[in-house]
């Protein structure tokens, strides 16, 4: 059971992370909070943590899972240690190391990097499904990108 508790946190942190994005997406909270870290549209290691304090704060809220289940120390250092080194490998600014044309390591989230081109889609990360449950999934395709900007005219009309 220990070790399984492991894999929940992984799925907690993508469910939370998913909703907390989203509502930092509202466009009052976007122009006061989220838009320091949407500065860095071409993404390196760096941006991952770049945030505005409330935003840090709403980002490691995650962790307070932790007074709800019982876990030992280990998963709560795991899980600290998991929010951090994610923010940066998703802003890699990559997503494969290529060697002699040929994919050797997949690295970085592409997934991510399409939310900073396009910020009304990939609010979560693509170990659960919500993005595309919600309709704000992108693949990169032109398809994709079609939709997602029908979706932002239709989001921001009203605004």
């Amino acid at each position: 059971m220990v070790c399984a508790f492991f894999f929940v946190i992984r799925f907690w942190q993508s469910f939370h992370f998913y909703w907390i994005h989203r509502l930092i997406h509202r466009p009052a909270i976007f122009k006061r909070v989220h838009h320091v870290h949407h500065r860095n549209i071409n993404t390196g290691p760096w941006s991952g943590l770049s945030m505005h304090p409330v935003e840090l704060v709403l980002y490691f809220s995650g962790i307070l899972i932790h007074f709800v289940l019982p876990s030992h120390p280990v998963h709560v250092i795991f899980h600290m240690f998991s929010l951090s080194l994610g923010a940066l490998y998703s802003h890699a600014g990559f997503d494969k190391l290529l060697v002699a044309g040929r994919e050797t390591i997949k690295a970085g989230s592409f997934h991510h990097q399409l939310h900073h081109r396009y910020f009304e889609c990939n609010y979560g990360s693509e170990e659960m499904p919500l993005d595309r449950w919600f309709g704000s999934f992108h693949d990169g395709t032109p398809e994709a990108t079609t939709r997602i900007r029908a979706r932002k005219k239709r989001l921001y009309a009203n605004k």
